[in-house]
C-alpha cells in the first residue's frame, strides 16, 4: 500500500503505474471532495469549489482520492473557525491543476521545501495536538509522482497556503476531446465518494507553525 511504500528504506518506484487507472470525471470528483470538506468541517468553515474546465483525468481513483482528501483534511484541520477553504480545478497550458487553498495560519517559507519529506515536522507539539505523523504530504508526493505530476506549495506565516497538484497534458482531456476519444478508451467511471480522513489516518497530516500572537 501507500504507507508501506513510504516506510521502505528504498524510494518507491515512480515508474510503477497505479493499479486502477481509468478516466475520472473531474467535476464529480471535486464535488465529492468539497462535500467531504463540509462534513469534516461540521459547519465551522466556508467551503467553495470551482471547476473552470470540464475535464477527465486518467489516473488511479483510490490513490488520487487519498492524496486529494489529504490536502482537503489538512486545510480543514489548520483553518480557524470562520475561515475559507477553496478547491479549484483548471487547465494551464493543457495541463490539469487541482488546488486547495485556505485562510489558515500559513507556513514559514523555510519549511516549505521539506514538507514532503517523510516524518518532517514543523512543530512537534502541534503535531501531537492534531494527531499528525509527518507522512501526509509524503504520501501526496508519492501518489503524484506515480502520475507524473508535481506538487507546488505557496505560503508564508499569516497567509493561508496554496497547494497545487499539476498533471501532464497526456493525462488530461477536455470534455469535448474526451467525448471524441471515448471509443478508444476503457469505459469511464465516476469516482467513488472519498472517505473522510481521520486523525489516526497517517495519510491525513500536515505540520504547520503555531499562530503568532496578534500584535497591538
Amino acid at each position: 500500500g501507500l504507507l508501506g511504500a513510504l516506510l521502505t528504506p528504498s524510494p518507491p518506484d515512480a515508474s510503477t503505474l497505479p493499479p486502477d487507472e481509468r478516466s475520472i470525471d473531474i467535476r464529480a470528483f471535486v464535488e465529492n471532495l468539497a462535500e467531504e470538506a463540509r462534513i469534516l468541517s461540521g459547519g465551522r468553515h466556508k467551503v467553495a469549489f470551482s471547476v473552470e474546465a470540464d475535464s477527465r483525468l486518467t489516473g488511479g481513483v483510490q490513490e488520487l482520492a487519498s492524496a486529494f482528501s489529504n490536502l482537503v483534511s489538512n486545510a480543514v484541520r489548520y483553518t480557524a473557525e470562520g475561515g475559507t477553504i477553496r478547491l479549484t480545478w483548471r487547465l494551464r497550458d493543457a495541463q490539469g491543476v487541482f488546488s486547495v487553498e485556505d485562510s489558515g495560519i500559513g507556513i514559514e517559507r523555510r519549511h516549505i521545501a521539506r514538507l514532503t519529506e517523510r516524518f518532517y515536522r514543523v512543530d512537534n507539539s502541534r503535531s501531537r495536538e492534531t494527531g499528525g505523523t509527518g507522512l501526509g504530504l509524503a504520501i501526496v508526493k508519492h501518489v503524484l509522482t506515480r502520475h507524473q505530476a508535481g506538487l507546488e506549495i505557496r505560503s508564508e506565516v499569516g497567509r493561508g497556503p496554496l497547494f497545487s497538484a499539476g498533471f501532464p497534458a497526456h493525462r488530461v482531456e477536455e470534455a469535448g476531446d474526451a467525448r471524441a476519444a471515448q471509443s478508444r478508451r476503457t469505459p469511464a467511471a465516476r469516482p467513488p465518494k472519498p472517505r473522510p480522513a481521520h486523525a489516526e489516518d497517517p495519510a491525513a497530516s500536515r505540520e504547520r507553525s503555531p499562530p503568532e500572537a496578534p500584535q497591538h
